[in-house]
């Protein structure tokens, strides 16, 4: 949790914008049971660059659409974000054997490889 109380530091007792609400506990973040994601399209001048293609309309219905394939809902206010719909509330989540995983502990030497090809989301 204690990247999340980093966050919810910026803006009130460090230097820098507010980013988050919600304090250590009160994100599905904190317990794996989140993720925020960014809608992309190749650009014309080279194919193997991506850049954001971000519309809040389009954005909130195609997450919500993927999300329901895999039990997960999106939330009003933060257009980008999915979550599992398991439970109302992060109250609600269990807080016994939950493992915690943070950024510095994942392997940042990997090569990622994508299994979306010319469509970036496709309902088959």
């Amino acid at each position: 949790m204690e990247e999340q109380a980093a966050l919810f530091a910026k803006g009130r007792t460090s230097k820098g914008k507010i980013v988050t609400k919600a304090r250590p506990g009160e994100s599905y973040h904190n317990y794996g049971l989140a993720f925020d994601w960014v809608p992309l399209k190749r650009t014309a001048k080279n194919a193997d660059l991506w850049v954001a293609n971000w519309d809040d309309e389009t954005a909130f219905k195609l997450g919500e659409h993927v999300g329901l394939s895999f039990g997960l809902v999106g939330i009003s206010w933060e257009t980008g974000h999915l979550q599992t719909s398991l439970y109302k509330s992060w109250r609600d989540i269990p807080r016994e054997g939950v493992e915690q995983v943070r950024a510095k502990d994942i392997p940042q030497k990997t090569k990622a490889s994508s299994t979306v090809r010319s469509q970036p989301w496709s309902s088959r």
